[in-house]
């Protein structure tokens, strides 16, 4: 899996991990339909530069690295430009804008803030692959795999690794070849995109129900 280090998207190499597994260069982060949710770039795991947001493939925040208690943005309402900082000041957060457009509410405030307290979900291979496609190539190559289900916890690190995993349900017992098969099915699968948070990349754990019928499930 450490081999595969950069994910292929409409013929660009990007989402590039090191040696060392830690995130390197252009990001892009998508949802489950594989739209494109945020670009920017990291350097030894880091957020560098601007992070730009996108909704339905319009850019709607750009928002510049912070410092100390300032972070300055440009949100686009309405196709509008509007300079701004997010402002976190003595455990206080408050929202700066450089001028409120014609028909500016509460609500488009409301949606501001959203996007500042973002989080994206873990998606498997940036949604470039089906796990259903995964599972159904690992399953046809097992000897093992019957008609179960069972529901497993997958912990997914800060770079799209999975790094353990455990059955949530310890009272139901693998015989040990089909246990070692499949949690070599996991421990095998493509890097996913990882859980960002605000402004940055956390580990998270997911719940994961698999049945020979090939439904897969994941849950935060």
């Amino acid at each position: 899996m450490m081999a595969q280090r950069t994910i292929k998207w409409n013929g660009v190499h990007l989402n590039e991990v090191d040696k060392q597994g830690r995130k390197q260069g252009e990001w892009l982060f998508f949802d489950k339909q594989g739209n494109v949710l945020m670009n920017c770039s990291f350097k030894n795991d880091k957020v560098e530069g601007p992070m730009v947001f996108f909704d339905k493939g319009d850019t709607v925040l750009v928002r510049l690295k912070d410092a100390d208690s300032l972070e300055h943005f440009i949100y686009y309402h309405k196709d509008e430009p509007i300079s701004g900082a997010f402002v976190n000041n003595d455990g206080k957060f408050r929202i700066e804008l450089d001028h409120l457009p014609a028909n500016f509410t509460e609500n488009d405030l409301a949606n501001l803030k959203k996007w500042y307290a973002i989080k994206i979900e873990p998606v498997y291979m940036f949604g470039m692959q089906s796990m259903v496609e995964y599972f159904a190539s690992a399953y046809a190559k097992s000897n093992t795999i019957a008609n179960w289900n069972h529901n497993f916890v997958i912990t997914i690190n800060a770079s799209g690794r999975v790094t353990n995993v455990e059955m949530e349900d310890r009272d139901k017992v693998l015989s040990d070849v089909m246990e070692r098969e499949v949690y070599e099915m996991f421990y095998s699968m493509g890097r996913w995109q990882p859980f960002f948070d605000t402004w940055q990349t956390r580990e998270i754990k997911l719940t994961m129900s698999l049945g020979a019928d090939l439904q897969t499930i994941t849950a935060r």
